[in-house]
């Protein structure tokens, strides 16, 4: 499925994090309904999301960028955020932290922009491979391995009080 439209893929901005906001809430309600617990998802709101995003894009993460999908006049669509992997993983040193599109506007070929801007962002920190680490029950994990993620490891987190399986989608050479 394709989009009319123009997609604009940008780098991100303070001046987007309402957007981004709408954009992270909304997808998880619809992503996350029936994995995670109601009571995650019910504590979610746009002005709590929006502070922790401004902060965010005024003080990334060293080495990390978010971008954003936008179409007028809908505005921001879905955003993603890498850079540098966080937690000091013996062989992927880059991370594609978050991928987040509004489900009307899924399969359309943006999450496949978003990631390649993201992938771009990592090469130019001289890394050559990527991880990205996501709930087994997402239905995203298809849309990794299409783009030629390989499950490389798993842990168990805890949200809510539940605990739930994250795996991680490696690439060798991005």
């Amino acid at each position: 499925m394709s989009y009319d439209h123009d997609i604009a893929i940008r780098e991100a901005s303070a001046a987007d994090a309402r957007g981004i906001a709408r954009v992270h809430v909304d997808a998880w309600r619809t992503t996350y309904a029936g994995i995670m617990p109601d009571s995650v998802l019910e504590d979610l709101s746009y002005d709590k999301d929006e502070k922790k995003i401004k902060n965010m894009l005024k003080h990334p993460y060293p080495g990390g960028k978010t971008f954003v999908a936008e179409i007028e006049p809908d505005g921001i669509v879905g955003f993603a955020s890498g850079g540098h992997e966080w937690e000091g993983h013996a062989i992927y040193k880059g991370e594609l932290f978050s991928i987040y599109i509004l489900e009307t506007y899924q399969r359309m070929g943006i999450g496949t922009m978003l990631v390649h801007r993201v992938v771009n962002h990592i090469k130019s920190l001289g890394l050559e491979n990527m991880i990205i680490w996501v709930l087994e029950e997402n239905s995203a994990c298809e849309f990794y391995e299409k783009l030629g993620g390989v499950r490389v490891d798993e842990k168990m987190t805890k949200s809510g009080g539940k605990q739930l399986k994250e795996i991680a989608y490696g690439w060798d050479d991005i």
